[in-house]
């Protein structure tokens, strides 16, 4: 023995099989002597004679009497983006389709591809998620590539069962919230009999108070119309307002009321008493304030009190 082969991994002594000589140098090796019988002939047309224990490659020539090493045999693994790139051409879809199904870049999928870059971890998960594959072979290559049926219902009932708990905690939890609230009547317009008659009115809506509205008195509700009351109140507030019956005389000053005008409409004004006379004014101070006389005129007469501001703020 003087010398070992120099470009092999793994020692072995003695003389190679055929499939040991093809795994030393299929290309470079050239043919020595006769080919042994039974022996297949290569792809490049050489030959190899075991029996003299003779191999010519590219480099020296190496003889029997010197140990034969082979190279060490490698088993080829793909990357993890060598398995995306696989899976992408399993499911017929170009980078830019794959990519844009799970949220990235098609230049960031192909750096992954071309294995420039690892993808992480929530790459792989949402990959696995959106096309039903195994997120282990994705991971490690290991297993099945696509997840079994049974593993896909499974998955499919875990979050059934989730949105369904999701569901009926938001039901119940809705429910719950809403027992705190009544819903009041919006009236647009209403007979001579009201609020004595509360079927004398025209019901336009509904807006929901708190339940303390509703025992402090609070039976119904009345839109703003126009900027009268601003700053105030603004034109589509609601006002929530207790029934009432009488001349006004006991009603503190300063006090916003619900006025019926001869027409049926019901307006919102401010009760101010000057020198002990009942005033019906506005809060915006283009408007001038009604006297008495003129309300009598006008035939305006209260109906309501309030008890709440009930206002749609847009975001």
């Amino acid at each position: 023995m003087q010398g070992l082969c120099n470009f092999a991994d793994e020692r072995a002594g003695g003389l190679l099989t055929v499939k040991d000589i093809i795994q030393i140098d299929r290309i470079n090796a050239k043919p020595e002597g006769k080919p042994v019988e039974g022996q297949p002939p290569l792809s490049t047309g050489f030959f190899y004679n075991i029996s003299y224990g003779l191999v010519n490659t590219h480099r020296d020539k190496y003889n029997k009497n010197f140990v034969f090493v082979k190279r060490k045999k490698q088993k080829f693994v793909m990357k993890a983006g060598e398995r995306i790139r696989a899976l992408r051409k399993a499911l017929g879809l170009t980078q830019k389709e794959f990519a844009d199904r799970i949220g990235i870049t098609y230049q960031m999928l192909g750096l992954y591809e071309r294995g420039a870059y690892d993808p992480p971890d929530k790459v792989l998960k949402l990959i696995s998620s959106t096309f039903g594959v195994s997120y282990e072979w994705l991971k490690t290559g290991q297993g099945e590539m696509w997840k079994r049926k049974e593993k896909i219902e499974e998955e499919e009932e875990k979050l059934r069962k989730l949105r369904e708990t999701i569901l009926e905690g938001l039901i119940e939890k809705t429910v719950e919230y809403l027992k705190k609230f009544e819903r009041i009547p919006i009236v647009g317009r209403a007979g001579a009999g009201f609020p004595e008659s509360p079927a004398d009115m025209e019901v336009i809506g509904w807006v929901f108070t708190t339940k303390e509205t509703s025992q402090q008195g609070g039976q119904f509700a009345v839109e703003v119309r126009g900027d009268s009351m601003e700053p105030t109140l603004h034109n589509g507030d609601f006002v929530v307002f207790k029934p009432y019956v009488g001349d006004g005389s006991d009603i503190p000053s300063g006090k916003i009321v619900v006025v019926r005008n001869i027409g049926g409409e019901l307006i919102v004004k401010r009760l101010v008493r000057i020198n002990g006379l009942i005033m019906l004014t506005s809060d915006n101070p283009k408007y001038p304030p009604i006297p008495p006389e003129r309300a009598q005129e006008e035939d305006l007469r209260i109906v309501g009190v309030a008890i709440k501001i009930v206002r749609e703020i847009e975001v």
